[in-house]
């Protein structure tokens, strides 16, 4: 399994100078340097999502205004993302590997790799960010607060009230088991990414396996600024879907405990 490293070499120096972090245990974190704003780097992995983008980008007007790194990630080779994305100031590129996980990975390798940034968000392309997100998160992230990785609130864009209640159910996830899922807006500093070992590059269950990671690590932290999801994702049915992806967390975490390398679930 390939890992992404940080090759910026301020943040190296800051890594080497952190403590040692046992396994289980909770870490101390260090609060973002005094009277330095926070730069942000929001990563949109898109595959399939053209008719969707241009919404998505609409909503990160706040953060382009701030100056912050917006790069969208296309896995489908699409000319209309590329326009899509220069149109709005956001950078381009185009992932070599399609699988979802090498395309969000791909998109911070350049973010981390180019740009000064201190906090990673991943927004899907099917994501709408609520007017206020920036400067609610940075108020949570501000001196003092412990948490330097979580998600935000989220509403699926259906009515029925059915959805209500899975949107409790993904919250109930979150907080009780710092398992938040990754259409969520899930968000981590870049120096808690370094020391969980960066983004992990797998095909699919990359966020289950990066939240089990930073879990280790520090708690989670919930940042309530719904971000508007698409409902397609529950097309076969609710029931079957949450089932689905219970049984997979189960599978993949009962398939994790054979690692060698294991040090914490």
């Amino acid at each position: 399994m390939t890992r992404i490293t940080l090759a910026s070499a301020t943040h190296t120096a800051a890594f080497q100078a952190s403590p040692a972090v046992t396994p289980g245990r909770k870490m101390p974190l260090m609060d973002f340097v005094h009277g330095i704003a926070p730069r942000l780097g929001i990563v949109i992995p898109c595959r399939g999502d053209v008719a969707l983008l241009p919404a998505c980008l609409n909503a990160m007007e706040e953060f382009l205004r701030a100056g912050d790194h917006i790069v969208v990630v296309d896995g489908d080779a699409s000319p209309n993302v590329a326009l899509m994305a220069q149109s709005k100031g956001t950078a381009y590129l185009c992932s070599p590997n399609a699988q979802r996980g090498a395309v969000i990975g791909y998109g911070m390798q350049e973010l981390l790799n180019r740009r000064a940034v201190d906090l990673l968000l991943i927004c899907h392309a099917d994501t709408l960010l609520c007017r206020g997100t920036r400067d609610t998160l940075l108020a949570r992230l501000g001196p003092g607060v412990r948490y330097r990785w979580g998600w935000l609130g989220h509403r699926i864009d259906d009515p029925r009230r059915r959805f209500r209640l899975v949107e409790y159910g993904n919250y109930l996830r979150g907080a009780w088991l710092n398992l938040p899922y990754g259409d969520q807006v899930m968000f981590a500093g870049v120096d808690l990414l370094a020391k969980a070992g960066g983004w992990p590059m797998q095909p699919q269950l990359e966020d289950l396996e990066l939240s089990l990671r930073l879990r280790c690590l520090t708690d989670a932290m919930f940042v309530n600024t719904p971000a508007t999801i698409s409902a397609r994702h529950w097309t076969h049915g609710i029931c079957r879907t949450t089932i689905r992806n219970w049984l997979r967390v189960a599978s993949y975490i009962r398939y994790r405990r054979s690692w060698p390398e294991r040090t914490c679930i």
